[in-house]
């Protein structure tokens, strides 16, 4: 599949004019602030802050035309997808839930993940991962963020655009690969920031690097 990079940082108000010209849309974001995985839970809900931004950055999109939404399983990223929905001011409607956009989804099996949680290593498990594209119990970087940009270009959302809330760590995992950010463990993708993805008119695809607002885009390290 060809895809086109962009390598400049786009502001969720540029993504209703730039899908007007486009066949079709896909946003995928992480979700906003989380309670703590400490908690006793690897499945937190967002902190009242967390839910107050998701509905301040879904405002910004407001006024976008035929619009779907979705999210991971996990808690937070359905919370945030409804979030960004209510703020936008979109119909009520169903919130899709994407196995496929979960944060199992890179391990080789979903329980790896809860298992190097509770080990105390995954930061620097994930470390190795994203420096080497390769870490036990994972797929080969990048052989998932392959998978991932199939699923999200080749995936009927049920309506022309689609808006899915994900996890830092696949967003990572495609803007990198696809060399559309170079992320580091100090400059990583922060809350409700993601992939903008647009399928223009000569069926090209093409990426790009999202966030709220552009100009005071801000940095957050890897924080597990």
């Amino acid at each position: 599949m060809e895809l086109k990079v962009e390598k400049r940082i786009l502001s969720f108000g540029e993504i209703p004019g730039l899908s007007e010209a486009s066949e079709k849309t896909v946003l995928l974001l992480r979700h906003s602030f989380r309670q703590s995985l400490n908690g006793g839970t690897y499945d937190p809900p967002l902190t009242e802050e967390g839910r107050a931004y998701a509905k301040k950055c879904g405002a910004l999109l407001a006024g976008w035309k035929d619009v779907s939404f979705g999210a991971s399983p996990r808690i937070r990223a359905r919370q945030t997808a409804e979030e960004l929905r209510r703020g936008g001011g979109f119909p009520e409607g169903e919130i899709g839930v994407h196995p496929e956009i979960g944060d199992t989804a890179m391990f080789t099996r979903p329980e790896y993940l809860d298992l190097a949680l509770a080990s105390g290593g995954i930061a620097e498990k994930l470390n190795s991962y994203f420096s080497t594209g390769h870490a036990p119990n994972m797929i080969d970087l990048p052989v998932f963020a392959r998978g991932l940009l199939d699923f999200l270009t080749g995936t009927d959302f049920g309506r022309k655009n689609a808006v899915l809330a994900t996890h830092d760590i696949l967003l990572v995992a495609l803007l990198s690969v696809y060399e559309v950010y170079p992320f580091k463990l100090d400059d990583w993708c922060g809350y409700v920031q993601g992939a903008a993805l647009f399928r223009g008119k000569n069926g090209v695809w093409s990426i790009a690097y999202a966030v709220p607002d552009a100009a005071n885009r801000q940095k957050y390290a890897l924080f597990v």
